[in-house]
């Protein structure tokens, strides 16, 4: 779900360039795929004894016992294998912006990850290299506003990550054990945080519509406006009042409400596209 990204600005700005890069847009989203994978395998390892503080982390086969060192060892090697394979595939700049993604990720799971507010900024920054990957592949220009909005969105997401488990493990007052940058969130912070990061991505989105696929629609890009405010709210709601928010996409993709406003939106941004 997460590589998906990939397709986004080519799918939003250029179609055409999408049906004709699909191959090289391919092996982008497969590079990702791999460069996550072995990134997660080293994140896992390294997060397996914090990992079995968690209700629902204890049960990922390293932090359970399932997998152990040489199993991890040869999954991360598989990765990076198909990682370097499809490299040779993709244009240099989206080369260069996947391998941006691994070293970012790596200095993420050795230190960065403990620093609060750059923890959650670097796995926003993972996003957006996706979607900038998938223009370069795709041979289609970049987007400032969509990148600010896939940035600050799923930074939304990341600081909603961060009050869910904030909120589970205060109660017991072991939250930093888990995740030690957590002892310097509090719910206040992360709850203001997420209304900028909001407000800001609706901004953002609003200033993308004018142009790209909207340039001929500016009355459907203005009525497409609801439904991103829409989600966003849904979401701090889905956070704030229901307590989830733990896994964004899994929450997310569960929520009828969510699914149903996706789908409406979905639907004018075809007509967009098509018309």
């Amino acid at each position: 779900m997460k590589n998906g990204l990939v397709v986004v600005a080519p799918l939003a700005i250029d179609p055409d360039a999408l049906a004709k890069g699909a191959g090289s847009v391919a092996a982008v989203f497969a590079a990702f795929t791999a460069a996550a994978g072995a990134v997660y395998v080293l994140n896992d390892w390294l997060d397996r004894d914090r990992d079995r503080l968690h209700p629902e982390k204890r049960h990922r086969p390293l932090a359970s016992g399932r997998i152990g060192g040489t199993g991890a060892l040869l999954l991360a090697a598989l990765c990076l294998a198909v990682l370097a394979t499809c490299l040779l595939l993709v244009p240099p700049a989206a080369a260069g912006l996947v391998g941006a993604y691994l070293v970012v990720n790596l200095a993420y799971c050795l230190w960065l990850k403990h620093q609060p507010l750059v923890d959650v900024s670097i796995v926003a920054l993972g996003f957006a290299l996706r979607v900038a990957a998938g223009s370069a592949a795709a041979g289609v220009p970049y987007s400032s506003y969509l990148l600010i909005c896939v940035y600050c969105s799923c930074l939304l997401l990341s600081l909603g990550k961060r009050r869910h488990e904030l909120a589970l493990h205060a109660a017991v007052g072991e939250a930093h054990r888990h995740r030690p940058a957590l002892q310097h969130y509090s719910v206040g912070l992360l709850d203001s945080l997420m209304m900028v990061m909001l407000a800001t991505t609706v901004i953002s989105y609003a200033l993308f519509t004018q142009g790209g696929l909207f340039s001929r629609h500016p009355l459907l890009a203005t009525l497409t406006l609801p439904f991103a405010v829409f989600a966003g709210a849904r979401y701090l709601q889905l956070v704030v009042v229901h307590d989830t928010g733990g896994e964004p996409g899994r929450d997310l993709s569960r929520d009828h409400a969510m699914l149903l406003n996706a789908a409406l939106w979905l639907g004018l941004l075809i007509i967009g596209a098509t018309t």
